[in-house]
């Protein structure tokens, strides 16, 4: 039986306690509505905040252990069984429920994205963080040009893709982001004002940018940072709520909605519910990628082998853009 370097997840806990072992390539399957008929090896694959939050046994689609954590790839296909839609050769990257932190990952065809020519770290950025970018602007923002968009934590792999996405669509952009580098970078990926949000009062300085308040809010940090931003809306304004980074669920108070008949928009996608939008949405952002008309920021590259390093460089808020572990 071939087998592989993985992290497994043995027990849930946390990051350190991962164990790099060798275990068998996962094999493929035939038949069925949605078989896991491709086989990719892995070539870079990219990290999330849900990440810890699985591997801690504490997300929303719990996975019982032994398991693979990571849901984030690129890479190439290797074997395919019955009905696939690659062939060997073809480079690919996709969203997967767990399993990208190996040399190998078994996928269903429908869940991939061919990806060409694009490099395996910057197409390892595109399954989650775009993707999730793109359902909130759009899908749940109807962002439509002129409007002025707060992404918080803009430096981040959510923030990075909000911001290219937003900039695309003719959006005047707000950004937060802590260090003076977080701050630089933000401009630089195309924010039009720049805010520490370290500071107490951040807040006075976007109503400063805005008197009228911001049509969308992209908030990927919760806690305080949600319930300022509900105050900062505009009438009928938009506050998506894309994570909790910070640790602290928000609690959001209705007067504020009422007064202003704004909303709040939960930003969870599935490609299983809804498979034909997210094909679509995930086409587009590669053509938008080959094109040059986004840009993933990799800057953290670590080796596959220090993936515990690369998470606590994550949680330390001592990254930029995405982190990706590579091969």
């Amino acid at each position: 039986m071939k087998k592989m370097l993985a992290w497994v997840v043995k027990e849930y806990g946390k990051p350190e306690d991962l164990v790099f072992d060798r275990i068998p390539v996962p094999s493929l399957e035939q038949g069925g509505p949605n078989p896991v008929d491709t086989l990719v090896k892995v070539e870079a694959a990219a990290l999330n905040f849900a990440d810890e939050i699985a591997i801690a046994g504490r997300y929303q689609d719990r996975i019982e252990p032994p398991f693979v954590p990571g849901n984030e790839l690129a890479g190439t296909v290797v074997e395919t069984s019955a009905g696939s839609r690659f062939q060997p050769g073809d480079r690919v990257a996709c969203q997967v429920r767990s399993g990208a932190f190996a040399e190998y990952c078994a996928v269903a065809s429908d869940r991939l994205m061919a990806i060409g020519d694009i490099d395996a770290r910057a197409a390892a950025a595109l399954p989650v963080s775009y993707t999730t970018a793109h359902v909130a602007l759009f899908q749940k923002g109807n962002l439509t040009a002129g409007q002025t968009v707060l992404i918080h934590a803009a430096s981040g792999g959510l923030g990075v893709a909000a911001t290219q996405l937003a900039r695309s669509a003719g959006a005047r952009i707000i950004a937060t982001a802590g260090s003076e580098e977080k701050r630089r970078f933000a401009i630089e990926n195309g924010a039009d004002h720049v805010i520490d949000y370290r500071k107490p009062d951040w807040y006075k300085e976007v109503k400063s940018l805005s008197p009228n308040g911001v049509d969308i809010v992209v908030d990927p940090v919760g806690g305080a940072t949600s319930e300022q931003s509900l105050r900062l809306l505009a009438w009928q304004g938009k506050l998506l709520i894309c994570g909790f980074a910070s640790g602290e669920i928000p609690a959001l108070k209705a007067n504020y909605m009422l007064v202003k008949s704004a909303s709040v928009h939960g930003v969870y996608w599935s490609f299983d519910r809804d498979p034909d939008e997210i094909r679509a949405i995930q086409q587009e952002l590669v053509e938008l990628c080959a094109a040059g008309g986004i840009r993933p920021l990799i800057r953290d590259v670590y080796p596959m082998g220090e993936v515990v390093a690369a998470m606590k460089a994550l949680r330390s808020r001592e990254t930029v853009g995405k982190v990706v572990l590579s091969w």
